[in-house]
């Protein structure tokens, strides 16, 4: 008998509390299943690391089944189909799919998409700017804030994977694009990098004053991806009939207090406010991969990603991610 297949992966070592630490995760090795009917053994080659992880981890995300101490951590990835059971997925295809965070996984292909980038993009763009995070971009922008030519919308988290895409397809529609970001080198990267008209460093002292000279005239569009303090401080500048998409929590998911809303303000404005669940858009799939993909390729949108070498650098990558310290879409190379 054939010795069962093991490979590195990255497990719940310790359900986490607050900020996650590198240590609430271990690397540790586990069994691949044997390859069944209309399944394909896929060797993982990018791995992406997005904050929605740290509500399953604490078992609040949605739907999702809480992830068990000892659990390997959920996750997306491409990678590489090794071994095929399934008559419309070859070997050697490259594939998206919900591996978790491990060096390869057997998965049912029909849970698996086929990667397609434009030529020059790399693979991994499926898991950001063409992939789920560039989806709840493109969903906040054409059903939730609907820029008109001229319009000032505000993103929050502007140079992560949602943000940089959205700051891209609202300056596509001809509005003046605003990033809230959480240092310095965010804020070049927000306008050198992506074409942010401005950006502005939340938290710091008189940081509400240089977001009001940044919007002299309100703000028509805010994508929320940050802390109270930032949506509220937002919300107060809201021009008449501006639109809010509420997309990420990051103080929520890291245990902190629940999140209110100056109804005040948005009374005044007369502000419509959305929910973001990016479930929700999955009609929208093919308009964004059209339009995103037409962005990569003449230039108007640049891949902005940070990049963790190994398996082992997983869990030190996604505390850096949740203390808001990346500087892009976080993605873990594992295999070439």
């Amino acid at each position: 008998m054939t010795a069962p297949r093991h490979v590195d992966a990255v497990v719940l070592r310790r359900r986490p509390s607050g900020l996650p630490r590198p240590d609430d995760l271990a690397l540790s090795e586990v069994e691949v299943p044997t390859l069944g009917d209309d399944e394909v053994r896929v060797s993982v080659l990018d791995l992406s690391l997005d904050p929605y992880l740290r509500s399953t981890l604490a078992g609040r995300h949605l739907d999702d089944a809480p992830v068990a101490v000892g659990d390997v951590v959920p996750g997306r990835s491409v990678g590489r189909v090794v071994a095929s059971r399934a008559a419309d997925i070859p070997e050697g295809a490259l594939v998206l799919a919900e591996t978790g965070w491990r060096a390869e996984a057997v998965v049912a292909a029909k849970q698996t998409t086929l990667v397609r980038v434009p030529a020059g993009v790399p693979a991994s763009a499926a898991l950001g700017a063409l992939g789920m995070p560039g989806l709840t971009a493109y969903a906040a922008i054409v059903r939730h804030l609907t820029p008109r030519p001229g319009e000032t919308v505000v993103v929050g988290a502007a140079t992560g994977g949602v943000g940089s895409v959205a700051g891209a397809l609202a300056r596509d529609r001809g509005a003046r694009t605003v990033a809230i970001v959480g240092d310095d080198d965010k804020a070049a990267d927000a306008i050198d990098r992506l074409g942010y008209a401005a950006a502005v460093v939340r938290g710091r002292d008189g940081w509400e004053d240089a977001l009001a000279a940044a919007c002299a005239d309100g703000i028509d569009g805010y994508l929320h991806m940050g802390d109270m303090p930032t949506l509220h401080a937002v919300v107060r500048r809201l021009a008449p009939h501006a639109r809010v998409s509420l997309c990420g929590l990051m103080d929520q998911y890291n245990d902190g207090p629940p999140t209110t809303l100056p109804v005040a303000a948005i009374i005044m404005a007369r502000a419509t406010v959305h929910g973001m669940v990016v479930y929700d858009h999955g009609d929208l799939v093919g308009a964004q991969l059209a339009e995103v993909a037409a962005l990569l390729a003449d230039g108007s949108l640049t891949l902005h990603e940070e990049r963790h070498e190994g398996l082992a650098s997983a869990p030190a990558a996604f505390a850096r991610l949740m203390a808001g310290r990346n500087r892009g879409k976080v993605v873990v190379t594992v295999g070439r």
